[in-house]
């Protein structure tokens, strides 16, 4: 198999808790050597450690093998070779240790073996003794308030899979990632991928618009492109309105300008049925792209994904007002997706229905200014006919201020200009078609006006232009028995790292679960009792949640590496526990109470104490790694290990002491 990064972890791991295996060997055998000739400890370290680290194996398995249960696949692979390699630490821990030291026996063992050593450890573990005996009280309240700290901080934690939180802040790799954030507005794309019947429909373009104009809201998202930008530009350049037509034909023949642009003809699929908006992830950090793009999905479940065109040209003028109220809530929510506030929403609304409804030639004007706009707007045609728009200018103002015919405004242009007739045909229609325009333009006029009421903040020149929409021939309106379908699909890495981050909180979820089931069963199962069963299981789910804590408030994120730290503590943890109580349940055959507890402290007490520093100092070699991720596992490991001693040597004992074991004691 490929090492991954995840897979980098296991050597150390697996030392560490082989190790951990042989620490409680070798303590009870030279506990025994103490008594004993050599050939008789060894047979008691086996009688009396056999069934423990073997429950501690299996338990360890269970745990590392709760894994499995997660999505990504690394994690999976690590819990298996991980459940494998304990199996092969545990053989070795039992029987080769048993053989070794039948054939090599110490010579000497040193007194702090003994139960009345006088060492540091022994004087520790006394201490302990101490506490769960008399400060019982005081013990449960430092626990309760330190778990109760941290649930608070655990709810804090947050998954996060992105470059930065894997290899760290410092990595060279990150810093090369911000400056390219900070120069090219990021480095990973987000696609929103978009199917209809044609992509080049007004609709689908403008509704692809608006998934731009809203992702510019969002912190971590920049530089939306797409089709649509570029058929704005276009139309812009050739009828300066910053809008998509709502005109399909008006639309082919921007497009047929594009012929010879391969970059742009490259972003639409065969058939013009696909399409694609690319826009910039500007943060690395994937909390914050992870909401920007469950934004950007609540804003498109919003987008109407069937509709129906209209024709308003082909409808009664009666039959047009039910349609306008879809005019004006396209204007509407086209700003909205600007981010523009609107005041009174139905108010404006109705303002917008209304001058939609109004005639195009209840907006023309007399005056001399409306006459040379419709000049302006024709200057081209006028001058390729040999002319000037001031020898138009009469001519024009005369037929529209005193409302003469077609044919009496040809003859003018025959008789006064020396036009042909066709000429004066064709120069009548392009007025006629700028004369339209122009009242267009102050339809719209009114509109930006009237909409300062109801926004109040002075809107850009694309803002204003949404208001050409009023002058819109065809409507869309939602009806999901036609067949104009269009949908959008998220994609990209930065969609690949929310898939992740959203399995590894379920995964986490699932191995934990699954992790303190199988701890459970097999704790029940050796020990014959749920209520052991389930005393044993609080200093475990005490180590979980302050594992949580301490992810909190250093804000570790869960990511691929961090989400393994709960399994194992459930693995490795729960080991102190089958030692704990196996030795006390020992202890109980020959002794009352309170001794058999001071024996099984100061005897596997001294066991657990090396074992978690050994994991511990194992683990902690992790943060040596120039790997962000790394670190903080080793950190988490290494912390959780020597929290889950401290909770299972000051809270086990309180708990026991509420137990019957009912054995029988042994005849001296």
């Amino acid at each position: 198999r490929k090492v991954t990064m995840v897979a980098a972890i296991l050597p150390v791991i697996m030392i560490s808790l082989a190790t951990a295996y042989g620490i409680h060997f070798v303590s009870r055998y030279y506990e025994e050597r103490y008594r004993f000739e050599p050939l008789k400890a060894v047979k008691m370290t086996f009688q009396y450690t056999f069934v423990p680290i073997l429950m501690s194996a299996l338990t360890t398995m269970a745990g590392f093998l709760s894994l499995s249960a997660a999505i990504i696949r690394p994690i999976t692979e690590f819990g298996i070779f991980s459940t494998l390699g304990i199996f092969f630490a545990f053989i070795l821990a039992t029987f080769f240790l048993s053989a070794f030291y039948k054939l090599f026996p110490p010579p000497k063992i040193h007194k702090s073996f003994s139960t009345h050593s006088k060492d540091l450890i022994s004087k520790l573990l006394n201490l302990i003794f101490y506490l769960v005996s008399e400060k019982r009280k005081m013990v449960i309240a430092i626990v309760l308030a330190v778990v109760l700290g941290g649930i608070g901080f655990a709810t804090q934690v947050i998954p996060d899979s992105s470059i930065e939180s894997r290899l760290g802040e410092k990595s060279q790799v990150v810093k090369t990632l911000n400056y390219f954030k900070e120069k090219f507005g990021g480095v990973d794309t987000l696609y929103i991928y978009t199917e209809a019947d044609n992509v080049k429909n007004p609709y689908v373009l403008r509704q692809i618009k608006k998934i731009e104009d809203y992702s510019k809201r969002l912190p971590s998202l920049a530089e939306p492109s797409s089709i649509s930008d570029f058929l704005i530009n276009l139309n812009d350049a050739m009828e300066n309105k910053k809008i998509i037509p709502a005109s399909e034909q008006k639309i082919d023949n921007l497009w047929f300008l594009n012929q010879g642009n391969e970059y742009v003809t490259s972003m639409v699929g065969d058939e013009d049925k696909d399409t694609l908006v690319s826009l910039k992830a500007k943060e690395m950090m994937s909390g914050a792209i992870d909401l920007s793009i469950a934004k950007i999905r609540s804003f498109i479940e919003t987008i109407p994904k069937n509709v129906r065109p209209i024709d308003l040209q082909s409808l009664e003028k009666e039959e047009r007002k039910n349609y306008y109220p879809y005019i004006a809530d396209e204007i509407i929510s086209s700003l909205q997706a600007k981010g523009i506030e609107i005041k009174n929403i139905d108010g404006f609304k109705k303002e917008l229905v209304q001058l939609a409804a109004r005639p195009n030639n209840e907006f023309e004007r007399k005056d001399q200014a409306f006459i040379s706009e419709i000049l302006s707007l024709s200057y081209l045609e006028i001058e390729d006919l040999g002319l000037t728009r001031e020898e138009i200018s009469p001519l024009l103002a005369s037929y529209i201020q005193n409302e003469q015919t077609a044919d009496f405004f040809i003859d003018e242009l025959m008789n006064k200009v020396e036009l042909t007739e066709d000429d004066a045909f064709y120069l009548l229609e392009i007025l006629e078609d700028s004369r339209n325009m122009a009242r267009e333009r102050e339809k719209v006029k009114v509109a930006q006006i009237m909409a300062k009421t109801f926004i109040g903040n002075q809107l850009s020149d694309e803002e204003n232009d949404i208001f050409w929409y009023l002058n819109d021939a065809i409507v869309f309106i939602p009806d999901d028995n036609e067949t104009m379908e269009l949908s959008f699909r998220l994609s990209g890495t930065p969609v690949i790292t929310d898939r992740v981050n959203s399995s590894l909180f379920r995964g986490q979820i699932r191995s934990i679960i699954l992790a303190f089931l199988m701890v459970f069963a097999m704790l029940v199962i050796q020990f014959k009792s749920f209520k052991v069963g389930f005393y044993s299981m609080i200093p475990l789910v005490l180590t979980v949640i302050t594992a949580g804590g301490v992810m909190g408030i250093f804000h570790i994120p869960l990511n691929v590496s961090t989400m393994m730290v709960a399994s194992i503590a459930i693995g490795a943890g729960i080991d102190y526990t089958i030692h704990f109580i196996s030795r006390y349940k020992n202890e109980l055959k020959s002794k009352e109470k309170t001794e058999a507890l001071k024996t099984t402290l100061t005897g596997t007490g001294r066991a657990i104490i090396f074992n978690s520093i050994s994991i511990a100092a194992g683990t902690f070699v992790l943060t040596l790694s120039s790997i962000g991720m790394m670190v903080a596992f080793g950190q988490l490991i290494g912390s959780v290990m020597l929290v889950s001693v401290i909770y299972t040597l000051l809270l086990l004992p309180i708990l026991l002491d509420k137990v019957d074991f009912k054995i029988k004691k042994e005849t001296k």
